[in-house]
């Protein structure tokens, strides 16, 4: 049985005004990968209403640490009436979005995701002695990595979203 450990718990970032969405998750694509996470979209849609668009995603960037540690930051962001709107900037006119976007992120890591030490008790027993005693300082550090990571997701989306205040 693979365990998971909830690190942070509903770190929540809110924005109101213009973006632009495709920039928007370009910018957390190419976050995930200069801190060497793989790409994982749970779930994403979108709903048409007379206030606007109305779009969810759920991502699951996930970084593995070893044969049996991995690290998933987990992005739920929700944009609630979402317009496009045009913009001059700079002489020149661009087609942005403007709206409600509020991103929740959460902080998991996983531990023997391949379920090789709990297919009999002993194993499951030695385990958790062997990462007590001998391993914790690794997952200490593993943790210490995955807040860092995600604070710097948080930090530069955060950036990037202000990027458009005029």
């Amino acid at each position: 049985m693979t365990e998971k450990r909830l690190i942070i718990d509903e770190l929540e970032l809110t924005y109101n005004g213009l973006f632009d969405i495709n920039g928007l998750l370009k910018t957390i694509d190419k976050i995930a990968a200069d801190r060497g996470y793989a790409k994982n979209e749970k779930r994403r849609s979108e709903k048409v209403s007379t206030s606007g668009k109305e779009f969810y995603i759920e991502l699951r960037p996930a970084k593995r640490k070893s044969a049996f540690y991995v690290l998933m930051v987990k992005l739920r962001m929700s944009i609630h009436n979402m317009k496009d709107v045009e913009v001059v900037k700079d002489n020149k006119k661009q087609i942005l979005n403007e709206g409600e976007i509020k991103i929740i992120f959460d902080a998991w890591t996983s531990t023997d995701y391949e379920f090789r030490w709990e297919s009999k008790p002993i194993y499951y027993f030695l385990r958790n002695i062997f990462e007590r005693v001998f391993w914790k300082v690794h997952t200490d550090i593993f943790i210490d990595e995955l807040v860092d990571d995600t604070h710097f997701f948080h930090k530069n989306i955060k950036a990037y979203l202000n990027i458009h205040r005029f």
